[in-house]
């Protein structure tokens, strides 16, 4: 029994602030114009996107199977806590009011073969919104000039009717007006999500205003969004403060990084100390937890950098809470680079970060 419930902690963990990306880049189509390779570009988002502590797949050339298929990883890969990252660079159309992403397969010249065989970005949407994940960002570089159906069809891809909660939609043009084939909105994108405390909610109007600036109102990205956390940011320069040199419960931690115009950190952001002072991230009793954390202990390098940083050796609250264990917190261990769920109502020391400093 103890191992099953140690087990189901370490699920909780592995899914704890997760960062997954699914970029895909379709340019060699069977029934109509090739479009330039976007290969050079995607590697760039991909290797800004790594920074960020993104787990990134990135695939090109998706026919319709593998299209709807590498979507359904994708969302399977999502968990309560997940950001999920969705980046399109290929053909999209309009065809009865429903806008589609065209795989490399799909002859757009038949109504029935857009219906039938291109991924509908509602169904796009709807399939994400089923993981019930933190927040989605999807940004679809997909608005070009193809013939659409046998009595032709609109230009572009359409409105979105219904954003999902927590969704970040943000199209390379305007709805229903096409885009060029170029690398701009990709490459504006991957400046974006660098720039230090830049929020969610933020990305979208920033892409829009820089890109429309840069060609005259010629290509102006549109953006749509449902309930964004107001204060979820990509990339924080955030500053730590030393708010206290008490333990207190979680909660009472909680309250005080309020008072100081602060915020808990995150589980991620407090084992990137260790990662950064030369540490391992220890989950407490895995397998190769006793190697770890006696590797820790020794490194005297690790020691006297995370004390320089103005931690202790001992355990430090994150603001994340165990999934399926609502009165348990992730705290890290610092002396030795463990990291494990307690109970709330336990006292122990707190660090705070304020962002934007």
């Amino acid at each position: 029994m103890r191992f099953i419930i140690l087990l189901m902690v370490l699920v909780g963990y592995l899914q704890a602030d997760s960062k997954e990306a699914l970029l895909i880049g379709n340019s060699d189509y069977r029934y109509i114009t090739d479009l330039q390779n976007p290969k050079t570009s995607i590697q760039k988002l991909e290797r800004a996107l790594k920074k960020l502590d993104f787990h990134v797949t990135t695939l090109y050339n998706l026919d319709a199977e593998n299209l709807s298929a590498e979507v359904e990883r994708f969302r399977d890969r999502l968990s309560s806590d997940s950001i999920g990252f969705f980046y399109y660079s290929g053909h999209g159309c309009q065809l009865n009011h429903q806008s589609y992403l065209i795989p490399t397969n799909v002859d757009t010249k038949k109504a029935s073969k857009i219906k039938y065989h291109a991924l509908g970005v509602g169904e796009l949407l709807d399939m994400l919104d089923s993981a019930n994940n933190r927040v989605n960002m999807l940004f679809l570089d997909a608005c070009r000039d193809v013939p659409v159906g046998s009595k032709g069809g609109t230009k572009g891809l359409g409105q979105i009717s219904v954003t999902p909660k927590g969704t970040l939609v943000v199209y390379a043009t305007e709805a229903g007006k096409v885009a060029e084939d170029s690398t701009l909105f990709i490459s504006e994108l991957t400046k974006t999500i660098l720039k230090p405390n830049k929020k969610v909610w933020e990305i979208g109007t920033h892409l829009s205003n820089t890109i429309a600036s840069k060609t005259n109102d010629r290509q102006i990205p549109e953006m749509f969004s449902k309930r964004l956390p107001s204060g979820l940011v990509l990339f924080s320069s955030s500053k730590w403060i030393i708010p206290t040199d008490k333990k207190v419960s979680w909660k009472k931690a909680k309250e005080i990084c309020r008072e100081n115009g602060a915020r808990l950190p995150t589980i991620e952001e407090l084992k990137k100390v260790v990662r950064d002072c030369g540490g391992i991230n220890a989950i407490y009793d895995d397998k190769d937890w006793g190697s770890i954390k006696d590797k820790n202990k020794a490194n005297k390098s690790y020691q006297f950098c995370y004390e320089k940083k103005g931690f202790c050796s001992s355990y430090y609250w994150s603001s994340s809470t165990v999934k399926g264990y609502e009165n348990n917190a992730w705290i890290v261990y610092f002396r030795n680079g463990t990291v494990r769920g307690y109970d709330k109502d336990y006292s122990h020391y707190v660090r705070c970060v304020r962002d934007g400093q």
